[in-house]
């Protein structure tokens, strides 16, 4: 993918980036595997759990390694989650900007001189790909052997690992690192995987489950996101 990054205003470009990222060398040199036998149950156990959270509010922070950068990026927001396929990323700082899945259908937000100006998500295939994914992840659907090569590690806590079987998809994504939580009912983070030397990781933080969320939340036709009261 060939990006003129002069013409990309900042805000773009981090959000461009935000579907991009990369393997690190010697990922699964230093972590125990889980036996097939044992993660099979694993994932079976964690899909019931995740089964019973029908909301999800959390924080949530982005550290994106660029090697076109010498630091790490730091983003900062949240995350809200409604079953079926409801899914906001939002992000408040250093930047605003937000990205809506409902029912399939993508949308995205950017703030520019204190106003939300709705704009095109750009590559919308892979956009669209990702986010649909981290709804499903959301919702204890990560086993689905038809989509990847499943492995899974002791980091010391299950991190699930996806391999695309998907020749395209691989164009962009290498795998998807999916860090379980200690219960079993959801995500301590994402690593995306692509196949540079770039990685972005999110981690989620102070969960708030089964809280009662509005669809209006998620409603891409408006001018600007919905605003969310903060908790």
């Amino acid at each position: 993918m060939i990006v003129k990054l002069k013409n990309l205003s900042y805000l773009t470009l981090l959000m461009i980036l935000f579907i991009i990222g990369s393997i690190r060398p010697g990922f699964a040199q230093d972590l125990d595997p889980i036996p097939p036998d044992r993660l099979s149950q694993i994932l079976l156990d964690a899909g019931e759990n995740f089964t019973a959270v029908k909301t999800m509010k959390t924080l949530l922070t982005q550290e994106k390694n660029i090697s076109l950068f010498s630091e790490t990026i730091i983003s900062k927001g949240f995350c809200i989650f409604k079953r079926p396929g409801k899914l906001r990323l939002e992000f408040t700082e250093p930047f605003k900007s937000s990205l809506m899945v409902n029912d399939n259908r993508v949308y995205k937000y950017e703030y520019f001189n204190g106003t939300w100006k709705k704009i095109d998500p750009g590559n919308k295939e892979i956009l669209g790909i990702i986010m649909n994914h981290i709804a499903a992840w959301l919702s204890g659907r990560f086993n689905d052997g038809n989509l990847y090569e499943i492995s899974g590690f002791f980091r010391p806590g299950v991190t699930i690992l996806l391999t695309p079987k998907s020749n395209e998809f691989k164009k962009f994504i290498r795998s998807f690192e999916l860090g379980l939580n200690r219960e079993l009912n959801g995500l301590d983070y994402i690593i995306i995987n692509e196949t540079g030397k770039d990685f972005t990781k999110i981690r989620f933080h102070n969960d708030r489950l089964n809280d009662i969320i509005p669809n209006n939340l998620f409603n891409g036709s408006l001018d600007a996101p919905h605003p969310v009261d903060q908790w």
